[in-house]
């Protein structure tokens, strides 16, 4: 679904924007709590639901723009999803 994005060069919904970040925050506490093991693991993936929290309030109050937040979610999505069987495609 990303790449499509990227690739096609379309606008991305708000609403799109605000499931993308939700899904995201979601895979990567899931990650945290079920499969991180090591402390520093644990830490880093803290530290992308902070961003990911940010993020959001900056979003929330159009301080950013779509393909801003698109570009971060999509990048902590792909380091946490390696290890995860959920999928945005399951709406």
């Amino acid at each position: 679904m990303f790449k499509s994005y990227i690739k096609e060069k379309f606008q991305i919904p708000p609403n799109e924007i605000d499931n993308l970040l939700y899904k995201t925050q979601v895979i990567v506490n899931n990650d945290i709590k079920n499969n991180l093991k090591v402390e520093r693991d644990i830490e880093q993936g803290n530290l992308h639901l902070e961003i990911l929290r940010i993020l959001n309030s900056e979003w929330n109050e159009k301080r950013v723009n779509p393909e801003f937040v698109f570009r971060v979610t999509d990048k902590l999505f792909k380091i946490h999803s390696n290890n995860n069987d959920f999928s945005f495609h399951n709406h």
